[in-house]
């Protein structure tokens, strides 16, 4: 299962650390979703999109709204508790791709738990910390939690800088697992993403590394042998 889409051509940047580089292009989600058949629903004229998986049981919307997450995934299984997802706009939608390629994938998911995932990226627990399930990205800008409210748990990630909240993503507790460690494994991915330099959230720019993206030269096609040179004659 692809993590990351091909970087795109200049004058765009590669931008790391990626919970930094800002939403992207939603389009690597929604058409991912529409060529593995999921139906769509979205009404002609809305800046919206609506989509639902070809047994019915997923829905995802994309709904510009500066109030409430931009996306949210709805998963209602026969014969089992519905689930939900949501992520804020500047969520980069590469981690929100990943997300989407294990519901149409499902058997290439990871099977580990999502801190095994951040644990082996680095990603740490801060000294005197209470809960177990709270990891800190290396920078220490983006956070993972386990959450407890009324009774329902969630499985939480934030980016924050200087106390505002670039963006912010949740899984309830019946989320397939398989999907919240696709989504942190992106997440916790040390390769840049691609942006346009003006799309990165200025909030982020002076914590971000970026470096042009070089196109990959165009292949040259297979050259015929040249002939050998004629012989010397007497």
């Amino acid at each position: 299962m692809p993590q990351s889409p091909e970087p795109l051509a200049a004058p765009h940047v590669l931008i790391t650390p990626r919970h930094l580089a800002g939403g992207g292009e939603s389009s690597l989600v929604t058409d991912h979703l529409r060529t593995h058949g999921w139906r769509d629903l979205s009404q002609p004229g809305r800046l919206h999109a609506h989509l639902e998986s070809p047994d019915g049981a997923l829905r995802l919307r994309l709904e510009p709204d500066p109030d409430h997450p931009w996306w949210t995934v709805l998963g209602t299984p026969a014969g089992q508790a519905p689930w939900h997802a949501s992520f804020d706009a500047r969520t980069p939608a590469e981690t929100i791709l990943t997300f989407a390629q294990a519901l149409t994938h499902p058997d290439d998911a990871p099977a580990s738990d999502p801190l095994q995932t951040l644990d082996e990226a680095g990603w740490t627990i801060s000294h005197g910390q209470r809960s177990l399930h709270k990891r800190h990205s290396p920078d220490q800008l983006a956070t993972w939690d386990l959450h407890s409210n009324d009774g329902a748990t969630a499985w939480v990630t934030t980016c924050r800088i200087h106390g505002q909240t670039l963006w912010h993503a949740a899984f309830s507790a019946r989320t397939p697992l398989p999907v919240v460690t696709a989504f942190a494994t992106a997440l916790a991915d040390s390769r840049p993403l691609p942006r346009r330099p003006e799309a990165i959230p200025p909030l982020a720019r002076t914590y971000t590394a970026s470096h042009p993206a070089t196109p990959t030269p165009p292949a040259l096609p297979p050259q015929p042998p040249k002939p050998p040179s004629p012989g010397r004659t007497r």
